[in-house]
């Protein structure tokens, strides 16, 4: 292989990985779904070589689940799973908060002034009524909220921690969003998460958003709990 050609199938297996990372935290390829190579060939565009070196990226991060003679799986949401993971959540991104916190006191890089503006486009939403266009909102909100965290948190080990996580916050978040009744009291904690991180309290940003995750972890479960049994078919109970 050229080395024209070997940068050529590294690019298209970065761009079918991206659809495919894309496709699955957003919901568009569920949950338990079997993904053929010959339909991933289709979807993407890629050829063979690229859609194998996306599913084993993908399949590194859990996000696919890969088993001899079997095609490649979207992997379930594992309750056991998911509370292990807001264990650790709660963990570590109250730690970021305060450290976050900590350094708004001596922002230098305009980091206070980027969640200011965020702060008053989210009370402006919690304003408005429920709508389609709403839920679109609020999910760009909440989400560039868990980016401007991200790039604010001056420790690399806990920032690269919470990011290597968010492909399976974001999967979770689509079932706490699904109770739209919570919508504004996520607004509410999102805003209250943003006045004490640029207020440098680093108590109140910690106990904010240790809470914000106490809240939505209730409503994923309740979610689970209460839904249909058929429903729960890809979620593992386990």
């Amino acid at each position: 292989m050229s080395l024209d050609t070997a940068v050529a199938t590294q690019g298209k297996a970065a761009a079918a990985y991206a659809q495919l990372k894309r496709e699955i935290e957003h919901g568009i390829l569920a949950p338990g779904a079997t993904l053929p190579e010959t339909d991933l060939v289709a979807r993407t565009g890629a050829s063979r070589t690229p859609v194998r070196e996306a599913i084993r990226r993908l399949a590194a991060e859990g996000l696919i689940v890969l088993e001899p003679r079997r095609a490649p799986m979207v992997s379930r949401v594992s309750i056991a799973g998911a509370r292990a993971l807001f264990e650790f959540r709660r963990l570590i991104e109250p730690a970021a908060a305060a450290a976050v916190a900590r350094s708004l006191v001596t922002d230098r890089a305009g980091r206070a002034s980027a969640f200011r503006g965020l702060r008053e486009r989210l009370a402006q939403l919690h304003t408005s009524q429920l709508s389609a266009a709403f839920e679109t909102q609020f999910g760009e909100l909440t989400s560039e909220f868990d980016d401007l965290l991200v790039a604010a948190t001056p420790n690399e080990h806990l920032a690269r921690s919470i990011r290597e996580l968010r492909p399976h916050t974001r999967r979770l978040r689509l079932i706490a969003h699904a109770d739209t009744d919570r919508l504004h009291d996520s607004l509410r904690e999102h805003i209250e998460m943003c006045d004490a991180l640029v207020g440098g309290d680093e108590q109140r940003a910690a106990s904010a958003i240790t809470l914000h995750l106490v809240h939505v972890e209730q409503a994923i479960f309740h979610r689970l709990w209460d839904s249909e049994p058929g429903s729960l078919s890809a979620v593992e109970l386990s």
